[in-house]
């Protein structure tokens, strides 16, 4: 039987625990956005690169380096994005719209890959899509979703993410997935930390030792250290078990299984940030439970040969 669920159930529950951690790290900091998530990146890939003597050489040199290029600079502005809504919105109500990426993914995925979606597929989707924008309900009255914090930034790196999804694929199949997850990392981390360096070289920071020994003396900047690991752990962890499981199943399984983060993350948001309106969420978290089901079910009947 194929461990492909498994692998994107553990990879939903990283990404919740780095989204609270990114928030976290994103209130309590004061740190630009790029810098948050391209510190994120570069401590996930570091983290990957002791195991890359495990790696395999790269069958397909020309298919890496494209995957690898389109799939860095689309995830740059993807993360930068995603940091900035994280940072803006209430969780319970902003990441539920990252769920609109495996509709995108159903299209992406068919021009890319050639992995054509079934009925049964789609109507999965179909079914955490709506249940995705049942569970962002509740903003405050004579509001729309779309007009609230986070949520146009966060429509982005859904469209952004659903073409990038299948771009990771073929990076797995040219180099498998540790070493895709570590240069992937790079990649992303490289575009998003250099416009900050140059900031912080402007304003003068990176030249003033002094002020680098007293900010590592503080307890504040051990504890921000201590959740830009969890970023980077979670980041990790949950990447490779994404990457594993694509090499069994088609993608927008794996994606929308994935995307039940963003209930756990409304869930945390509603139980530990004391975010308002959570019983509104119901039948939105439902819906979500009964696609994500729905899609395990056709994966597992249906696995990549």
């Amino acid at each position: 039987m194929s461990y492909w669920p498994v692998l994107a159930l553990l990879t939903a529950c990283c990404e919740t625990g780095r989204d609270l951690a990114t928030r976290s790290l994103l209130r309590r900091s004061g740190w630009p956005t790029n810098l948050v998530m391209g510190l994120s990146c570069l401590v996930s890939a570091l983290l990957t690169l002791p195991f890359l003597r495990l790696m395999v050489q790269p069958s397909d040199l020309p298919q890496l380096l494209l995957a690898l290029a389109a799939s860095g600079l689309v995830n740059a502005v993807a993360f930068w994005a995603y940091g900035r809504a994280l940072a803006a919105g209430e969780l319970s109500l902003v990441l539920p719209l990252i769920n609109l990426s495996p509709l995108v993914l159903l299209f992406s995925g068919w021009w890319l890959l050639g992995e054509r979606p079934t009925l049964s597929s789609s109507a999965g989707v179909a079914l955490l899509v709506l249940g995705a924008l049942l569970l962002g309900r509740g903003t405050a009255a004579g509001s729309s979703l779309v007009q609230s914090p986070g949520a146009r930034p966060m429509l982005l790196v859904a469209v952004l993410w659903g073409v990038a999804a299948s771009f990771d694929k073929l990076g797995v199949q040219a180099s498998g997935s540790l070493a895709w997850v570590a240069l992937f990392n790079l990649a992303v981390a490289l575009p998003l930390l250099t416009p900050a360096v140059f900031q912080a070289q402007a304003n003068g920071s990176l030249s003033t030792a002094g002020t680098w020994r007293q900010a590592l003396a503080s307890k504040h900047c051990w504890q921000l250290l201590a959740l830009l690991l969890v970023c980077g752990l979670m980041g990790a962890v949950g990447m490779v078990s994404q990457m594993e499981a694509l090499r069994f199943t088609a993608v927008v399984h794996v994606i929308a299984i994935k995307r039940l983060s963003t209930l756990l993350s409304a869930i945390a948001g509603v139980v530990w940030l004391g975010e308002p309106r959570g019983a509104l969420r119901l039948p939105g978290a439902t819906l979500m439970l009964a696609g994500a089901v729905s899609l395990l079910a056709i994966g597992i009947r249906q696995p990549i040969q």
